[in-house]
């Protein structure tokens, strides 16, 4: 598990191994549709990005 992926809801706060960055970035774009808010993905490396900064990722 490389990658993480939280986000929260009015029941509390999800956080999701995921092991690329392209299965990270698909968790969190779902998890955005669904209505979570503070979706974030945190790397590898440390680096916590929030959805404006996903396309990091991808490159």
């Amino acid at each position: 598990m490389q990658y993480l992926v939280s986000a929260r809801d009015l029941s509390g706060s999800v956080n999701l191994g995921r092991d690329t960055a392209e299965a990270a970035l698909k968790k969190a774009r779902e998890l955005i549709q669904e209505g979570y808010l503070d979706v974030r993905i945190c790397t590898p490396r440390g680096l916590l990005l929030s959805p404006e900064e996903f396309d990091q990722l991808v490159g």
